[in-house]
């Protein structure tokens, strides 16, 4: 899989910073390249400018929730191949489906398993040490 640039190939989008950090640093740990940001409307400029090869979006956003950012990255042609893992406390079933319906490529309730999280990011995007440039 091809690195982004040299920058980052992940972006959580999760307005508890406390909890984007731990993710980010589990990724790290774990041979990814991962950014974090707290905010869904910047998320969606660093989406566009960036090109991330997944994105870890949280529901239950300011300003933007995470169901109308999951929209907008699948509906914008530069942006459609972005693949959106949902990561949320929201744990109802109607909220999955409009989550998948968006094009949402999975959906994952809060708390989980850090294998079970790392194993979904694998099925979209290769740690840094096992990329082909």
């Amino acid at each position: 899989m091809k690195a982004n640039n040299g920058k980052y190939d992940i972006l959580i989008v999760e307005d508890n910073e406390e909890l984007a950090g731990l993710i980010q640093l589990l990724l790290e740990q774990n041979g990814f390249k991962a950014q974090y940001v707290i905010d869904s409307i910047t998320a969606f400029e660093m989406i566009r400018k960036d090109k991330p090869s997944v994105v870890i979006l949280d529901l239950i956003m300011p300003s933007v929730d995470g169901l109308r950012l999951c929209g907008k990255i699948k509906s914008t042609p530069d942006t459609s191949a972005t693949k959106v893992i949902i990561y949320t406390g929201k744990k109802y079933e109607s909220d999955r489906r409009k989550a998948l319906d968006l094009g949402a490529d999975a959906f994952i309730i809060k708390p989980t398993r850090a294998h079970f999280l790392l194993g979904k990011i694998k099925e979209f995007v290769a740690p840094v040490h096992e990329q082909v440039y």
